[in-house]
């Protein structure tokens, strides 16, 4: 099980619990969990990305392969980076650490 961080809003709000380590809802749903967290520039990086390596797949039997371990690998880094850019992009609006 992965620890928490705790970052304070501006506003001097709850405290917002961050995740550490593999991102398990980044892995599985990408740019989805991305939006869901409100982090609108990287969702549609994400979603250009995906829609990128979809149109990889379509190239062929060897553009189906490519395609699909471009897929995998792109959602592990998701998955390895993803709390730690929903951490970064608190920070940027103003979070701080408790």
């Amino acid at each position: 099980m992965a620890d928490s961080i705790y970052l304070r809003g501006p506003d001097g709000g709850e405290p917002v619990a961050v995740a550490t380590g593999f991102s398990w809802g980044a892995f599985l749903l990408g740019f989805v969990w991305v939006a869901a967290k409100r982090m609108w520039f990287t969702s549609a990086v994400m979603l250009a990305i995906n829609l990128a390596l979809m149109f990889v797949g379509l190239l062929g039997e060897s553009g189906d392969l490519i395609g699909l371990v471009l897929s995998v690998l792109f959602a592990l880094v998701c998955g390895l980076y993803g709390n730690e850019w929903h951490r970064k992009t608190l920070e940027r609006r103003g979070y701080t650490l408790v």
